[in-house]
Formats: structure tokens, sequence, C-alpha cells
């Protein structure tokens, strides 16, 4: 979320899902449509932008995209906007971003590998697969550790660990939302992927990667007793001689 200033008075604009293709802001917008039941009053779409007003809890918004900074939900009067309205934009762009963090996730295998034992040897409590071919899986090592095991089919897999239950659930949404962005590039032609496509690729495989400290959401641990993790799958490629 961030907040705009328009003469002085502040509007809230939410960000749905960052440096993405025209083809995504569609799905967005079907979305709404469909599973919200929305209907979209003007559409205003150039190479380059698109403005399409909605109304959602009788406010008025507006979804926005640019290619080079994405998509986004704000109220159609701006610095105008009424607390009501900014509200109804908070809401419903944390529901979409719910929807679309869930429509492509599932249970892997219909969820038989729940409390089985996982491949880090922990009993697994969490399995699920991207249907674009990608899986994540939480074990519990012992009473101090989680083990997360993530990766994108045939393309890298890697292993972090933290050491509470709701550490490992945040450190898996993130992971999440991380995969389906570097997932999503693949929407690209082959024969259209140019140089800026290869550094967002670049970018989005870096991100995985760097996750690789005892923990993300507390930096400043010093007694964890959280197993030093293992190198990450890149080093582990590069440095096998």
């Amino acid at each position: 979320m961030k907040t705009e200033s328009d003469k002085n008075v502040i509007y809230i604009e939410e960000t749905i899902i960052a440096d993405c293709d025209f083809n995504i802001f569609y799905d967005v917008a079907d979305i709404l449509a469909h599973e919200f039941n929305l209907s979209f009053s003007n559409k205003i779409s150039d190479l380059e932008c698109a403005y399409w007003d909605f109304t959602y809890n009788d406010n008025e918004l507006v979804l926005h995209y640019n290619i080079y900074l994405g998509i986004s939900i704000y109220p159609q009067h701006l610095g105008a906007a009424t607390a009501k309205e900014n509200l109804s934009v908070t809401e419903i762009s944390h529901l979409l971003r719910e929807k679309l963090s869930c429509s492509k996730w599932s249970d892997f295998d219909n969820g038989n590998t729940i409390y089985t034992k996982g491949s880090e040897g922990g009993e697994i409590l969490t399995d699920i697969e991207h249907c674009e071919g990608a899986r994540i899986t939480l074990e519990k090592k012992s009473n101090i550790a989680f083990a997360i095991t993530f990766g994108i089919y045939g393309f890298m897999v890697h292993t972090h660990y933290e050491d509470c239950r709701e550490n490992a659930d945040k450190y898996i949404a993130l992971t999440k939302d991380l995969i389906s962005k570097t997932i999503r590039l693949y929407d690209v032609p082959e024969d259209i992927r140019d140089q800026q496509w290869y550094t967002k690729l670049e970018s989005a495989v870096n991100k995985l990667a760097g996750m690789d400290e005892p923990s993300i959401l507390d930096e400043k641990k010093i007694h964890s007793k959280i197993p030093i993790p293992r190198l990450p799958w890149w080093k582990r490629i590069f440095d096998r001689n």
C-alpha cells in the first residue's frame, strides 16, 4: 500500500501486482468481474496504460495498469476521496490479493503427504503446489526448528529454517509471492524475451536465492537455535568443484 498526495490531501493506492504484463491486467479484471461480481463502467486503455472504473460497496474506484508500475487500485476522486472510499480500496485490494494468491496454489497430492516424512526428515505440516510447476513444503523437524523447502520444477530448489510456526507461515507467504512473480515471467513468448526480460528474471531469482538467512523476519536474532542453513541452491551448483 502507498499513499499519494493530490493538493495536500492524501488518498490510498494499493499495488496488486508490480511489474507485470498487460495480459495479467486482463486476468485481474476478469477475477473482479466474475469472482466479485463487479462490472466496469468506463474503460480507457492505450499501449502503456489502462484505467478501468468500477464500483465497490457504492464507492467509485479505478483498476489501473502501467507497463512500468504494474496493477493498482485507487479511488476515482483521488485527493477528494473520502475515508470510506479509501477503506474500500484497501478492502477490495486485500480480497483480490488473497484470491490471486490462492487461485494457482493447491494441496500437493490432494493433501496425502501431510503428517508423512519430508525430504528434510521432519513431519510435513504444509505441502502446496503451484499449477504451473512449483512446490513449497513445511516440515517440523524438532521442537525448535521448522524447515521450508521450495522449488520451481526443473529450475531450482532451496531449504530455509525458521524457529517458530508463525515465522514459518510468514516466510511461506513471501515465498509464494516471489515464486508466482518468477513463473509469470515465462508468460512472455521466448522469441520476444529481450535483455529487460532477462534482467527481471535475474532479479526474481536473486530474491529467491537471497532468502537464505536464518530468518528474514528477524535479522537481529543472536541466540537462535535454528540449524545453520545449507549453501543456497545456486552456490551448491557452482561450488561443486
